[in-house]
């Protein structure tokens, strides 16, 4: 497997290097997010259980994370797409949402895959909340 795959895989890629560099980006947005929106709560005298909505960033970065290192973009699998367009992926995509995936089987494996990466990203989001809240409490 190279390190930035061009060609479509049941279950395992459905994205090629431009799209995987907009989901590094996403989940760089949402880390940034994270950081800002603890410190708002950490220098502040708002609440400490606040910091528990770090979990919805946290859980969009680790998402986009996953999807930018996996050539995986859930969306397009829960919808039985793939996307390899793009200047350096070949063709662009003409239908606005990529190309569609035809076979049973391989959208199957695709919304399986997909539901994985979202249960890993809503796991993420929720252990990095809990523990920054359990650090603010701990050192309060």
């Amino acid at each position: 497997m190279t390190d930035s795959p061009t060609d479509y895989r049941p279950g395992v890629c459905n994205i090629g290097s431009r799209e995987r560099r907009r989901r590094y980006r996403y989940a760089g947005v949402c880390a940034a997010a994270a950081v800002a929106y603890a410190a708002g709560v950490l220098v502040t005298t708002l609440p400490a259980a606040l910091l528990l909505g770090l979990f919805v960033p946290l859980s969009l970065g680790t998402e986009f994370l996953l999807q930018a290192r996996r050539s995986f973009c859930a969306r397009l699998g829960f919808r039985g797409r793939f996307d390899f367009g793009g200047e350096d992926d070949g063709p662009v995509a003409t239908d606005g949402g990529g190309s569609r995936v035809t076979d049973p089987a391989a959208r199957a494996a695709d919304r399986r895959y997909a539901f994985r990466l979202t249960v890993l990203g809503v796991l993420g989001g929720a252990a990095g909340a809990v523990l920054v809240y359990g650090a603010a409490v701990v050192l309060g």
